[in-house]
């Protein structure tokens, strides 16, 4: 049995009580929400199961600097922490205990956790970056995106190449996802992001994927009289169709399913221009 083993047998507390000396960063889930009286305020705690059995509890003014309603929404997600170093409180260890040895509890920060992130963040990165960050936030227009700490904007144009209506429950808060850099402005800590930019344009390989004066299944997505109906044949590509001569009862309506015949096939202009000949038959 190695040192290591052994000191965790003997003091569980041991390798929380070498990262705190360390200041070392470590990730867990949140398991639940409890509430406790520190100071003599009462307050959520956000409870991360560490190893060796023990407990780790975070102060909700330890959580983040912004003000949550409520810390339940962040059950089941990974966050980064660290254990509390009350030195940087303006506390005395010797009289605020981090490790409750009786209890099998030891006292985290996300706060400082995200602290030290932000500040490798803003000295390491640059535009044209691959990182990962996890949703925390989202909008209409946007989603937010936590990576180390910092947050960044993800508009809703530059998550995917097919067209998206809103961001807003577009995936679940805490999901991870890989983007690039696009733009950093330092003096107003503002970081823009793409996830667009790291797929395949679905365009590059419309050759393969379709055929001039083959058919092909496709939804309709718009129609606008005196110049066509818009099908969409795969994510992101569309195509112009002619009004068909035989419309079925209850004319067009968007959401239908249809067969197209292509008749031309732009690549840089990203257009292609179809024929309707057929509708399903549960509606003609």
């Amino acid at each position: 049995m190695n040192d290591a083993l052994m000191q965790q047998l003997v003091n569980p507390m041991q390798e929380y009580k070498t990262s705190l000396r360390r200041k070392q960063i470590h990730q867990g889930v949140v398991i639940g929400v409890e509430t406790h009286e520190p100071h003599g305020k009462k307050m959520q705690c956000a409870i991360v199961k560490l190893n060796n059995g023990l407990k780790g509890l975070i102060y909700e003014d330890q959580f983040d600097r912004r003000k949550y309603r409520s810390l339940v929404g962040f059950i089941d997600h990974k966050i980064d922490f660290m254990v509390l170093d009350v030195q940087k409180l303006g506390l005395d260890p010797k009289v605020y205990k981090v490790f409750d040895e009786e209890k099998g509890v030891v006292l985290l920060s996300r706060v400082q956790a995200l602290d030290e992130l932000q500040e490798e963040f803003w000295e390491t990165a640059d535009v044209d970056h691959v990182c990962t960050g996890i949703v925390s936030g989202f909008e209409d227009e946007r989603l937010y995106l936590l990576i180390k700490g910092v947050t960044c904007v993800l508009p809703i144009q530059d998550y995917e190449y097919d067209w998206t209506p809103s961001g807003r429950n577009l995936v679940p808060l805490g999901t991870e996802l890989t983007v690039k850099i696009t733009k950093i402005d330092r003096e107003k800590k503002q970081v823009r992001v793409s996830r667009k930019e790291l797929l395949e344009d679905p365009w590059e390989r419309i050759h393969e994927d379709f055929g001039v004066g083959d058919f092909y299944s496709g939804i309709i997505t718009g129609i606008v009289e005196n110049v066509g109906v818009f099908v969409k044949l795969k994510p992101a590509v569309e195509s112009l169709a002619w009004f068909p001569n035989k419309v079925p009862v209850g004319g067009l309506r968007i959401g239908q399913t249809v067969t197209v015949r292509i008749k031309h096939i732009d690549q840089k202009g990203r257009r292609i221009r179809s024929k309707i000949v057929h509708f399903p038959h549960e509606i003609c």
